[in-house]
């Protein structure tokens, strides 16, 4: 693997076997002029490709209990739906784990998201996008920062759904003062409400969801009764027993 990157210090995040510092512009045009005028005799990588993929799918599929919903999730929602994910272990996976068959319908914020867009972004894309299938997946942490905008929701009848898979932590503080900081866990346990009866308080429909095996109804439902205003979903997950969805983002990170 060659790594292309203006930044010598990200080298360190995702090791190639090749690291050149440049442009990515200009370090492509470059390598294409090469194999232009050196084609060499290799013949086709696609099946070496196809392996590859397999491969790298087994290794998503070990992220759990993230990938079995958002399984269920892909299997359930229009191709055409927009995914708004929020810092969180679902939101992580969603980056790698979750298939977007046209350009534009995963909403992220990247590395550059802060904790707490997600609903009020997925707010936002309904409200853009009226006709279309719009999910918001949260964490409790996150949907918290902005939990009153479900007042706005509710008042002007935006149809978003909205996944919180309430951990009862800041899932990526807890996981970092346990990995790096020898288990000193402080300030990233929380205490929450009961989501649907909160919910439903502001005027919206909840329910709650156990397992990935309830949600496909669950979604399906959703889909439904999004057409009359919002909907939250959640989905109770034990503290701690998400997989780390940086073992994949972040290798280096991880002795790989």
């Amino acid at each position: 693997m060659i790594r292309i990157d203006i930044d010598p210090t990200q080298s360190v995040r995702l090791r190639g076997d090749l690291s050149i510092v440049a442009d990515s512009r200009l370090a492509l045009q470059a390598l294409l002029m090469e194999l232009r005028e050196n084609p060499g005799d290799r013949s086709s990588l696609e099946a070496e490709f196809e392996a590859v993929k397999a491969e790298a799918w087994r290794e998503i599929q070990q992220i759990q209990p993230q990938m079995s919903y958002l399984d269920v999730m892909r299997e359930v929602l229009p191709r055409d739906a927009f995914v708004v994910e929020e810092i969180s272990q679902v939101g992580f996976t969603a980056w790698y784990g979750f298939p977007v068959y046209e350009p534009g319908k995963l909403v992220t914020g990247g590395y550059q998201g802060n904790l707490g867009h997600g609903f009020q972004t997925g707010i936002g894309v309904k409200i853009a996008n009226p006709d279309s299938t719009v999910v918001s997946i949260a964490g409790d942490g996150g949907f918290m920062y902005g939990v009153q905008e479900l007042a706005t929701a509710v008042q002007y009848k935006v149809g978003l759904i909205t996944l919180i898979f309430n951990n009862n932590a800041f899932g990526n503080v807890r996981r970092d003062q346990i990995e790096f900081y020898e288990g000193r866990v402080f300030g990233s346990e929380l205490i929450n409400p009961d989501f649907v009866t909160l919910a439903e308080s502001f005027g919206a429909r909840a329910h709650r969801v156990n397992s990935p095996a309830e949600l496909g109804d669950r979604l399906q439902g959703a889909l439904e009764e999004s057409k009359r205003g919002p909907v939250v979903l959640e989905i109770p997950c034990e503290t701690g027993s998400e997989a780390s969805a940086f073992r994949l983002l972040q290798p280096a990170n991880y002795g790989r």
